[in-house]
């Protein structure tokens, strides 16, 4: 559906971003390099979703693979890491935010402009994943919807605009994240 090459204006980080559709569901796969606090890092990311959008796979590689985990979901607000106890810090939650890269953002806002007119709102509950730690925190969110290609996004006192393409995928985040390259497939 589309490849984008996203820069993150304030560190300089890059990251490309491959998002597919599938008869099982939505998969965004992508690589970021970035300084995260004064280190070099790179983040692989792969996240899958079910045929209804809800996150199901996060798989994260730190580092050339130094580091891999991966969180799974069951759709119905459940988080666990892989071989691992269940994230009950985390129930509730249908989606994942990864701290690095604004492509989680399309994963709500996919869902969620099948069923919001314009200026309607929702307020959701995400998985919200940390770098390069990994912790698992809850995040409040909410996404507006401002016009077809426009959404108005908050959590606590953040608020951004965020622009996106026809498929929901974000092309510009609140000036935060900038495209650099793109092609809709």
């Amino acid at each position: 559906m589309g490849t984008i090459l996203w820069q993150d204006v304030e560190t300089g980080a890059l990251d490309r971003c491959t998002m597919e559709a599938r008869p099982d569901g939505l998969r965004l796969s992508g690589i970021v390099l970035t300084p995260e606090h004064g280190t070099p890092l790179d983040v692989r990311y792969l996240v899958e979703t079910g045929p209804d959008g809800l996150t199901r796979r996060v798989e994260l590689a730190l580092d050339g693979g130094a580091t891999r985990r991966t969180l799974l979901a069951d759709g119905a607000g459940s988080w666990r890491w892989e071989g691992g106890d269940l994230l009950p810090e985390v129930d509730g939650a249908l989606d994942v935010d990864l701290t690095v890269t604004p492509a989680t953002n399309t994963l709500p806002i996919r869902r969620l402009a099948r069923r919001l007119a314009t200026g309607q709102a929702a307020d959701l509950q995400m998985a919200w994943v940390q770098f390069p730690g990994l912790e698992v925190l809850a995040s409040a969110q909410r996404y507006q919807r401002l016009a077809p290609d426009r959404w108005h996004f908050s959590t606590g006192d953040f608020h951004a605009e965020l622009l996106v393409d026809p498929d929901g995928l974000v092309l510009d985040y609140g000036g935060l994240f900038r495209s650099l390259a793109y092609r809709r497939d």
